[in-house]
């Protein structure tokens, strides 16, 4: 199970998923991905905003991109970004 502690892992599993998505021919996904990147700087609320729409179009649109284990680590990640907005 993938699980962040802070802002910042979250930060880098983006990244990280960004040029994953970028280096098997997804640009427009990882564009996406980038958008919420862009947002990390900004406040915390709206960059885990920005993060879960961004993952949920990825699920929405991966069709074969990742693999398993990378779809049962984006569906942790959006696990724990609805568990957090919720509280807020």
């Amino acid at each position: 199970m993938k699980v962040f502690s802070s802002n910042r892992d979250l930060y880098d599993y983006l990244l990280a998923l960004q040029a994953r998505l970028e280096s098997r021919g997804a640009n427009a996904l990882g564009d996406v991905v980038g958008i919420a990147i862009g947002n990390a700087s900004s406040m915390s609320t709206e960059f885990l905003g920005e993060s879960r729409i961004a993952l949920r179009q990825v699920w929405k649109e991966d069709c074969g991109i990742l693999g398993d284990q990378e779809r049962c680590d984006l569906s942790d990640v959006l696990k724990q970004l609805d568990t957090v907005m919720g509280r807020r």
